[in-house]
């Protein structure tokens, strides 16, 4: 018996990185799930690295092998129309949600705030924040309607604290945990909680694109880059996927009914 033998789990972003390694978790533990993420290999004039359609059909592949329901769907979490169809299907597809995981999320390239674009900031901000809001908007009456459930939003080291270069990335991590602590106390008295983890490094493939592209700007090399994000851990070492998919799950679990409006650091102790 798992902890989500007979739950439905919505997980965006989950083509790869740590989005993949949250819905395998909720899969081996009995979840059916929902998966979604942008779907496209590239985006004109953007400096991110994005999941392409083939990742999500392969992480479907692997949730399907764990014996549960699987329903995949590229999604743009920045549209409304996206978000509320790939809802709907997945409803009609696998049965109403019980939890939520808003894990889609884009790292910028690295940039001093004066040098951002317009189109950058609104991007980064309606991908990041806008998708929270969106998803949460569109799942909420389902958690309703069944009396309760959990939401797990994916925030940042970088929510908590300043990170030079990455100003409008830090600024859209803080709002979500804006965002986070609002709906908790929205929603308390339905049975459902919303709380926030806060990765520190982890070595996906976004932050593996965010390295190269410091690499080239600065003359040294990636792994010097890599490493040096762990200057801001107390432990040296990259946190991985799986440790921040515990961290969900521990969040998820329908047993946990007492945390909410949580921010958790999952980051080598970067804000200790």
């Amino acid at each position: 018996m798992g902890r989500f033998d007979g739950s439905v789990a919505i997980v965006t972003g989950a083509a790869r990185g740590q989005g993949r390694a949250i819905a395998v978790r909720f899969a081996q533990e009995g979840a059916d799930v929902a998966i979604c993420d942008l779907g496209t290999g590239a985006s004109s004039g953007t400096t991110y690295a994005l999941a392409g359609s083939e990742e999500l059909d392969d992480t479907a592949k692997e949730l399907e092998g764990l014996g549960g329901r699987v329903f995949a769907r590229a999604c743009d979490v920045r549209r409304t129309e996206d978000v509320d169809a790939f809802v709907a299907a997945a409803v009609a597809e696998l049965g109403p949600p019980s939890v939520l995981v808003n894990n889609a999320g884009i790292l910028p390239g690295p940039n001093r705030a004066h040098d951002i674009s317009d189109a950058e900031y609104e991007n980064v901000l309606a991908v990041n924040l806008g998708g929270v809001f969106r998803m949460s908007r569109a799942v909420v009456p389902h958690l309703l309607a069944r009396g309760g459930g959990r939401i797990v939003n994916t925030s940042s080291s970088a929510g908590l604290t300043g990170a030079p270069m990455f100003a409008v990335y830090c600024a859209s991590k803080h709002a979500v945990l804006g965002l986070t602590k609002a709906m908790a106390a929205e929603l308390a008295g339905d049975h459902i909680t919303v709380n926030a983890v806060c990765p520190g490094a982890v070595k996906t493939p976004m932050v593996e694109h965010t390295a190269q592209a410091l690499a080239e700007q600065s003359g040294a090399s990636v792994d010097d880059i890599l490493t040096s994000f762990l200057g801001t851990h107390l432990i040296k070492e990259f946190v991985t996927a799986e440790q921040i998919a515990g961290a969900v799950l521990f969040l998820a679990d329908p047993e946990q009914t007492t945390a909410t409006g949580v921010a958790l650091p999952i980051d080598g102790g970067w804000t200790a």
